[in-house]
């Protein structure tokens, strides 16, 4: 009975000694792989950080070029805004400056009226200077009158008819003439001929008789603006050498693809290309107002024509 207790005891002691040496290398083997293991522990933390952070970098270039399209697509209704801006500034500011000039007229007395005609002929080196008319001259044949029928010249359209009667009454036979008066209607530009068919009527009693009645229906008939671009479009395509305007002289950048009165002359000026002459009447209250004065002097004047202003 005893030999069968101490075998017993022998072997629980060893398995006791080889559990301990196992646990005893396991331990060794977790210390020596334990900064591999933290290693391994940082560097998957690592990822997934980047990871991370990728991501909300992902996001943030997302809401870049979402935040960049709409700076663009509000940059560009705000250039639009600007520029609708701009056409209605430029609109406002002529008008005002029609009315400012309207008002300031009626304050100031007009100055002297103009000599009477001259109706001579006389020469002038090579050149014969056929008539004179409203105190300006030339030796043209063929004439046509602009007739500016906007509705600031509502006023003046006595002294309008005159001027045009003045005219007709300085041409002897032998010339031709043709009338066309224009304005800028909200339908779009309207034109008033005589001769209806566009062409030159010869210069004789009857004629003379036949266009003054139609100048005095235009009476009542003033309303709207002053396309005058397109006016002059008609009357370089005339067969007339010589071109009268009769206006107020302040045209509506508006109703001339909106250029204002001095990019307005050159542009006239260029289309001009059969060297007409143009003779520029102003007509009403220009009293003190310079820009009136300077458009219609700088139209005829850079055209080969003469300049003149007329009030009541």
């Amino acid at each position: 009975m005893r030999t069968r207790l101490r075998s017993l005891g022998v072997f629980s002691l060893s398995a006791i000694d080889l559990f301990a040496s196992a646990m005893g290398a396991f331990i060794v083997i977790t210390i020596i792989l334990m900064p591999d293991y933290q290693k391994e522990v940082r560097l998957e933390g690592h990822l997934m950080y980047i990871e991370s952070l990728a991501g909300q970098t992902e996001d943030l270039l997302d809401d870049t070029r979402l935040g960049l399209d709409n700076t663009r697509a509000s940059l560009h209704n705000a250039q639009t805004r600007q520029s609708q801006l701009r056409a209605e500034q430029d609109l406002v500011s002529s008008e005002m400056e029609t009315i400012l000039a309207l008002l300031q007229a009626r304050k100031k007395q007009p100055p002297s009226p103009p000599p009477a005609p001259v109706e001579t002929e006389e020469e002038l080196g090579s050149n014969l200077v056929t008539f004179r008319f409203l105190g300006l001259k030339t030796d043209k044949l063929r004439l046509i009158l602009l007739i500016d029928m906007n509705k600031y010249l509502s006023t003046h359209q006595l002294l309008m008819f005159k001027s045009v009667a003045r005219v007709l009454d300085s041409l002897r036979p032998g010339y031709e003439f043709a009338i066309l008066g224009f304005q800028q209607l909200d339908s779009g530009p309207r034109y008033y001929r005589w001769p209806e068919d566009g062409r030159l009527a010869a210069m004789n009693r009857p004629n003379q008789t036949q266009a003054m009645r139609f100048v005095r229906q235009l009476n009542g008939k003033f309303a709207g603006g002053s396309s005058l671009q397109s006016a002059f479009k008609m009357a370089f395509d005339s067969p007339a050498q010589a071109i009268v305007l009769f206006s107020d002289g302040l045209p509506n950048p508006s109703f001339n693809n909106d250029l204002p009165p001095r990019a307005l002359v050159q542009n006239i000026t260029q289309a001009n290309t059969g060297s007409k002459e143009i003779h520029a009447v102003t007509v009403g209250d220009y009293f003190k107002y310079k820009g009136t004065v300077e458009f219609m002097e700088a139209l005829a004047r850079a055209n080969s024509g003469g300049f003149l202003a007329l009030a009541q």
